[in-house]
């Protein structure tokens, strides 16, 4: 029993602090990058934490295994991933800024530039490939593409944690947070290539940075503290959902 207790308040800090970083990033991007440029308490609850974000990121924690191994170049595998995300990646993100009139559906993408994708592609695996055997190098060779891994895992997972999450907001609680209708790549105005592209590059730089300073400290703090601070933090957020998402108080 103890140890599950202590289990729980350790995730759940991690998923305080997370919901607490996807809370900053959602204001400062409205504030700064985006529309409306004005200060926005985003989400559903009243304090500043987006669950979603909580919630993603310990989905992502189980990927903290699959970093710690090592996944070579040579291997024909991680060589064809690793090469096709990163330049999918570029291809598309020149797409975007290139393009006019915008691309708005990922039909309308492939149709148009589906084939000069998968023949760059290939090209891109054929230079990789023979530059890797060609040179005999082994540093080369032994070029570890986890990160690259990560990154692609990072991105299918928080785009699907986006699209189930829209749904059930608006499904269930009426309510419709964001609306993806006129921008490039979108499914169902539920998530788009922008956004996507975004939560791969967060999620993996809070793995590879932030995650491991929660792994060094949170262990270090007494299961007493750990359980006070789940408290302190978890009865306010229990009382916001109840509010302002159940009884849906204004």
């Amino acid at each position: 029993m103890k140890k599950v207790k202590e289990l729980f308040t350790t995730y759940y800090l991690t998923f305080c602090v997370y919901a607490l970083i996807g809370w900053l990033y959602e204001v400062l991007w409205l504030r700064f990058v985006v529309e409306p440029h004005a200060w926005v308490n985003r989400g559903v609850l009243f304090g500043p934490f987006l669950p979603i974000y909580g919630f993603g990121m310990l989905i992502l924690v189980i990927l903290k295994e699959f970093m710690k191994k090592k996944h070579p170049l040579k291997n024909y595998l991680y060589l064809v991933i690793s090469t096709v995300t990163t330049t999918t990646f570029i291809y598309t993100t020149v797409i975007e800024y290139t393009t006019s009139p915008k691309i708005l559906s990922v039909g309308e993408y492939l149709s148009r530039f589906g084939f000069y994708l998968l023949i760059t592609n290939l090209a891109c695996i054929g230079i990789v490939y023979f530059t890797m055997y060609l040179t005999k190098k082994k540093k080369l060779e032994n070029l570890d593409t986890t990160i690259i891994l990560v990154f692609l895992a990072i991105w299918i997972i928080t785009t699907l944690i986006e699209y189930v999450s829209h749904y059930v907001t608006a499904t269930f609680f009426n309510m419709e947070l964001w609306n993806y209708t006129k921008d490039f790549l979108n499914i169902n105005a539920r998530v788009n290539w922008d956004a996507s592209r975004n939560f791969a590059i967060g999620g993996t730089l809070l793995l590879y940075t932030v995650q491991p300073i929660l792994d060094k400290y949170l262990p270090k703090l007494k299961d007493k503290n750990k359980l006070i601070l789940t408290l302190i933090i978890g009865i306010p957020m229990l009382l916001d959902f109840i509010l302002h998402v159940l009884l849906k108080v204004i």
